[in-house]
């Protein structure tokens, strides 16, 4: 864990809320000078516990309108496996997070997708082409109620 003083928290809150806002917006917020603060950000960077700065779309505006979670199984559970799987879903861009589970099932997916048709052709044509794949459940997303970035700092 790194070491993070109240200030520094305080960027990282307001980066998060608005990662575009310019140096002097985030100064005046944060109630100390442009210099200081600029340098606090670098530091911040450096340390990586701000990875990157992006762009969050709206899914829908872009057509996609099927958020699927699917659970997966693996029949094996090697590292070559594990290995053999995340070089594989790192490589589909619908494919929006991957995450080991304790539980009933080894990895969680998050697909963004167009439609239903397009999900049955990522299950038949993409995911299922993996021999290492025992079993494959999906959920669909009827409503999302909430979907931020926002990582507390508190």
């Amino acid at each position: 864990m790194i070491l993070l003083d109240s200030i520094d928290l305080k960027i990282i809150e307001e980066l998060q809320k608005d990662g575009k806002q310019s140096i002097k917006q985030l100064s005046q917020k944060i109630n100390l000078s442009i210099t200081p603060t600029h340098e606090r950000i670098k530091k911040i960077e450096a340390s990586g516990v701000i990875e990157k700065y992006v762009a969050i779309v709206n899914p829908e505006l872009l057509g996609k309108n099927l958020i699927v979670y699917c659970q997966v199984t693996l029949i094996q559970h090697e590292d070559n496996a594990f290995k053999k799987f995340e070089d594989y879903v790192n490589s589909i861009p619908k494919i929006v997070e991957v995450s080991y589970i304790a539980g009933s099932f080894d990895i969680l997916l998050k697909i963004v997708l167009k439609d239903m048709k397009e999900y049955q052709n990522f299950v038949l044509k993409e995911i299922s082409q993996l021999e290492i794949i025992s079993n494959i459940q999906s959920s669909f997303v009827i409503k999302q109620v909430k979907s931020d970035t926002l990582i507390s700092v508190t």
